[in-house]
């Protein structure tokens, strides 16, 4: 089943969803799905046995085996009219409406939010496959794919930043602390504040992947992009850059370090992974 966003209008495949559950669009908005309508089909054969196929049968009468949308040639409803769509189709042809769903959401029924305990949904896109909270937004990123999101920021993985442009909104701090179990293992995961001045908390599971409460991918992005890393970084040299020039001014003979090759802009993940196993 596709469903369209009734405010922008993105598409997707949430034929894994049960009627009434809810979705979140990269807008930010929130829709439920609806309940399926019934639909006039042709009669035609069995993908499994190749027997005929009964008018609005749902199982072959033949092998038991189900009913499909492809068994009949048929595609997923339009997601704005609802009309019935052939296979393949690439436009409605009641309405018109082109064909192109953003992604394929997934029901987890075996997880939930380790911040809300809601349900939580797979979305895969053409770019990436990620986890997120269809309630408070919350996003589950395995440690590969955040490496390519730290690193790249391309326009395929654009949709995890939720199309926001600008600053994130301000944060809202929770009154107490919480340790969140692994959306994977179940442990309770690490929490660190990245770059020990940014602000935002890091959930983090060895091995497993990153747990951001909403905008929190965002605002760890800026606080780099803003030169924010380089600050923290200086900050933390700054006491033996100090006992060095001390060293100096007594005539010491301070170790003239040898000459590195420059490097390039540390990324968001590079940080990561020296903050967190370093």
């Amino acid at each position: 089943m596709l469903l369209a966003c009734s405010q922008c209008h993105r598409q997707y495949d949430v034929g894994d969803h049960p009627p009434g559950a809810r979705v979140r669009c990269l807008c930010g908005h929130v829709s439920a799905v609806p309940a399926a309508r019934a639909r006039q089909v042709e009669m035609l054969h069995c993908s499994n046995c190749g027997g005929m196929l009964g008018q609005g049968k749902s199982t072959c009468e033949y092998c038991a085996a189900e009913v499909k949308l492809a068994d009949r040639g048929l595609g997923p409803a339009c997601p704005e009219c609802f009309a019935t769509t052939l296979a393949g189709a690439r436009h409605c042809g009641a309405c018109g409406v082109r064909l192109a769903p953003e992604g394929i959401l997934r029901a987890l029924s075996a997880r939930s939010c380790p911040r809300c305990k809601k349900a939580l949904s797979e979305c895969e896109t053409a770019a990436a496959r990620y986890v997120e909270c269809t309630s408070c937004a919350g996003l589950w990123l395995d440690e590969a794919l955040f490496q390519r999101v730290t690193e790249q920021r391309d326009s395929g993985l654009a949709p995890l930043f939720k199309g926001q442009s600008g600053a994130p909104p301000a944060l809202s701090m929770e009154r107490e602390v919480r340790y969140l179990p692994c959306p994977v293992c179940g442990e309770i995961m690490n929490r660190r504040n990245f770059a020990e001045s940014s602000g935002v908390i890091l959930d983090w599971c060895r091995g497993h992947g990153w747990w951001f409460d909403a905008h929190e991918l965002e605002r760890a992005a800026l606080f780099v992009e803003r030169g924010g890393l380089e600050r923290a970084r200086a900050a933390q040299h700054e006491p033996r850059l100090r006992e060095l020039r001390r060293e100096q001014e007594r005539g010491q003979a301070v170790p003239v370090p040898l000459p590195v090759a420059p490097h390039r802009r540390a990324s968001l993940f590079d940080a990561l992974v020296e903050i967190l196993l370093g």
